[in-house]
């Protein structure tokens, strides 16, 4: 699957390499990162942004409330500022929302069985943003 993010990669304020990141300067936009182990955790971290797919498997929603709760980023509403949110339920029932704007969620470790679904939030994802553009 083509969509046409270039790699580059991300260094820290000591020009030390800590992740490879696919962005699409046509419209501006970071769609995955994938830090090397060792720099956050002892495995391979894969971060990607899928907020405009609308359903998911239970693995991904699963991911998302991981990711929310590690970065206390769950808010119980929706505020007109996000430019995207997630939206993950609690197993108690309740609705949380996670920003969007800036926010790749952490979907490692991965297994061959996420591959067709991650495809699919990708493309999603870039489709969504290239329609944003064109709205511009």
């Amino acid at each position: 699957m083509e969509l046409g993010y270039a790699p580059s990669n991300e260094r820290n304020a000591h020009g030390i390499f800590i992740a490879l990141v696919f962005s699409k300067s046509k419209i501006g936009k970071r769609l995955i990162k994938i830090h090397p182990p060792g720099i956050y955790s002892n495995e391979t971290e894969f971060k990607m942004q899928f907020y405009a797919a609308t359903g998911y498997s239970d693995f991904i929603h699963e991911k998302l409330r991981q990711d929310a709760d590690a970065v206390r980023a769950t808010c119980e509403r929706q505020c007109e500022k996000c430019a995207g949110k997630y939206v993950c339920v609690y197993p108690d029932g309740r609705k949380g929302f996670r920003c969007a704007i800036h926010s790749l969620v952490k979907l490692s470790p991965l297994g061959a069985r996420n591959t067709n679904e991650i495809k699919e939030l990708m493309k999603t994802q870039d489709e969504f943003w290239i329609e944003q553009s064109r709205i511009k």
